[in-house]
C-alpha cells in the first residue's frame, strides 16, 4: 500500500468521512473513491486538490512529501 492510500484512509478514519461523502463533494462516483482507498489508482492533481480542501490537510501530506 503506498503512502497516499494510507493517509487517505487514516484521514477517513480520523475525520469519520464516509467514501460516499468524499466522493460526492469531489463530483466524483463512490467507485473512483474506492479505487484510491483500494490503491488500485490514484487520483488526478485536480481531484487532489479537491480533496485536500475538503479533507483541511495538505497535500503535501497525503503524498508523502510531509510528515505530521
Amino acid at each position: 500500500m503506498d503512502i497516499f492510500t494510507e493517509r487517505l484512509n487514516s484521514e477517513l478514519k480520523a475525520q469519520r468521512v464516509t467514501k460516499y461523502a468524499l466522493a460526492k463533494n469531489c463530483g466524483l462516483s463512490k467507485q473512483t473513491v474506492c479505487n484510491w482507498c483500494d490503491g488500485v489508482s490514484e487520483p488526478k492533481a485536480t481531484q487532489i486538490v479537491k480533496i485536500c480542501k475538503f479533507l483541511g490537510v495538505s497535500a503535501d501530506y497525503l503524498l508523502g512529501l510531509e510528515y505530521i
